[in-house]
């Protein structure tokens, strides 16, 4: 919809010079002048902004590995520091999200400006072509951001699915064995089996001591 946008603008462009002209030749290049040195500063700008935005990038991405590493430390860690981190990343992608929202809205307001300067700039053919490729180049740029947000999204839900993941996984109870106990007993009493008792405390077979303390699965597992 932009090369639409800047296709009609760049011919009413060219066009314009079969107008009849209104002022004297002086003036019209003088303003010429003053047109195309008003298009390049704000081409300048726009440079500095995509700059800008790539360093962003380049910030997310390193940010991203490290929530990567992070979560591989999630498995050796207390189950409460897991949950409290998972949060802390949640929130530290929602920051980002605005900061990106943010970079866009900046981006488009840029743009809206640099079309309304190109629809009203008269310049040559050779002034256009480049204009035209810069703002190809543009285009190509934020479809990179583009797909580097979509990325974000992914990893996003990621982390979501995991929490989701960390907050259904059972935590084993501790069992002291008491005098007539058995392990067929105390599988009945904890709603599980004697197999996932013997294999959860590495048990080879059912004797077990008055004293002795036993991992007992969930109900459920």
């Amino acid at each position: 919809m932009k090369k639409n946008n800047l296709g009609i603008a760049a011919f009413a462009l060219l066009f314009s010079g079969c107008s009849p002209l209104t002022s004297s030749a002086h003036d019209e290049k003088h303003q010429l002048e003053l047109t195309v040195h008003e298009v390049q500063t704000n081409l300048d700008d726009l440079r500095y902004d995509i700059h800008c935005f790539q360093t962003e990038l380049q910030i997310l991405s390193g940010r991203i590995k490290h929530y990567e590493n992070t979560l591989t430390a999630f498995k050796e860690q207390d189950f409460a520091k897991q949950c409290e981190k998972l949060q802390q990343l949640v929130l530290g992608l929602q920051t980002l999200e605005k900061k990106w929202a943010s970079a866009e809205t900046t981006r488009h307001t840029e743009s809206e400006e640099l079309l309304h300067l190109t629809s009203h700039a008269k310049e040559t053919s050779a002034a256009l072509t480049q204009f035209k490729t810069r703002i190809e180049e543009l285009e190509s740029d934020l479809a990179i951001g583009q797909r580097r947000f979509e990325e974000l999204g992914k990893l996003k839900n990621n982390i979501e699915a995991l929490g989701k993941a960390i907050k259904k996984t059972d935590v084993a109870k501790i069992y002291k064995v008491r005098p007539g106990d058995s392990l067929e007993k105390i599988a009945k009493l904890h709603l599980t089996s004697v197999e996932k008792i013997k294999k959860l405390n590495s048990l080879e077979q059912d004797l077990i001591v008055v004293g002795q303390e036993l991992k007992i699965p969930d109900g459920q597992l």
